[in-house]
């Protein structure tokens, strides 16, 4: 009965120090392995925890370097899920994912506006910390965030000339948004930055109008009417509003009577602005 009560109070004792004991330390090496998880949230909680020890008081430099590496891969990963190859994505789906007759992961799931408003906060704090490093090995992954808005932007910008070589190189894109926003960054370039020339400029505008996505040709052909130099681009137009080979069904004729009553958008946009250009109206496509 003694060395009962004995081993009592040195059980407790030794629950006491257990709960004592500080909780184990997340590590560098844990962080960046969830930065590879195939769930969102634990990729969300993996920046947020290496973004906590960043901030935290004097991380080791090794510390520092790993983690903003890992961020950085991070964005580029974001990137992929976010503007994926659209080629590869008909491809899947021909082959039997979307098709209608198999159970693929996500298929058919409802949209879900809260979530996808906490996933697009959370790609804005990853790039905005990104950009924060004003490091040049992040320039391909803030290439590949072009379309999140002017922040990216500034912050190619900022790390020079050297950054305009990934976005021109993503006009070959097999996504039609990223081939979209880097044109528009490009041509944001010509004035009053001046680090595209304008032959160039025009170079790109030209290559675009024979882009595979439609909506990319209407994207520029309306770019094109807000120009100063649109008139330059008259024998282009005149070229797609007779030939741009994309059609819909329509339940009338085309908007201004063209196309023989057949409804081919670009054409009719190609029309539209080269009738502003000839009337010397402003741009807009309203």
């Amino acid at each position: 009965m003694r060395a009962y009560f004995l081993a009592v109070p040195i059980l407790f004792l030794v629950v006491q120090l257990a709960a004592q004991q500080p909780p184990e330390r997340t590590t560098v090496s844990d962080i960046l392995k969830k930065m590879g998880s195939s769930k969102m949230d634990e990729r969300e909680n993996a920046f947020d925890e290496g973004s906590n020890l960043l901030a935290s008081e004097n991380p080791a430099p090794k510390d520092i370097e790993r983690l903003r590496l890992g961020m950085i891969g991070l964005l580029t990963s974001e990137n992929a899920k976010n503007f994926p190859d659209e080629e590869m994505a008909k491809v899947a789906k021909t082959s039997g994912c979307g098709n209608g007759a198999d159970n693929c992961a996500g298929d058919g799931e409802a949209y879900d506006e809260d979530a996808d408003f906490e996933s697009s906060r959370y790609i804005q704090r990853l790039i905005s910390t990104v950009e924060g490093f004003n490091d040049e090995r992040a320039i391909p992954a803030l290439a590949g965030a072009v379309c999140w808005g002017d922040s990216v932007t500034k912050a190619l910008l900022a790390l020079g000339d050297k950054a305009l070589a990934p976005v021109l190189e993503q006009l070959k894109s097999r996504n039609s948004s990223l081939r979209m926003c880097s044109l528009d960054m490009v041509i944001s370039l010509e004035a009053p930055n001046h680090l595209v020339s304008q032959l160039r400029i025009k170079e790109l505008i030209r290559s675009s109008l024979n882009d595979p996505d439609p909506t990319v040709r209407i994207i520029v052909i309306r770019a094109i009417d807000c120009r100063k130099d649109r008139q330059d681009f008259v024998p282009l137009l005149q070229e797609v509003a007779k030939t741009d080979p994309f059609i819909l069904p329509a339940d009338g004729p085309a908007f201004d009577g063209g196309d023989g009553g057949k409804f081919y958008p670009v054409r009719a946009d190609a029309r539209k602005g080269l009738r502003h250009i000839q009337n010397n109206q402003p741009c807009g496509f309203g």
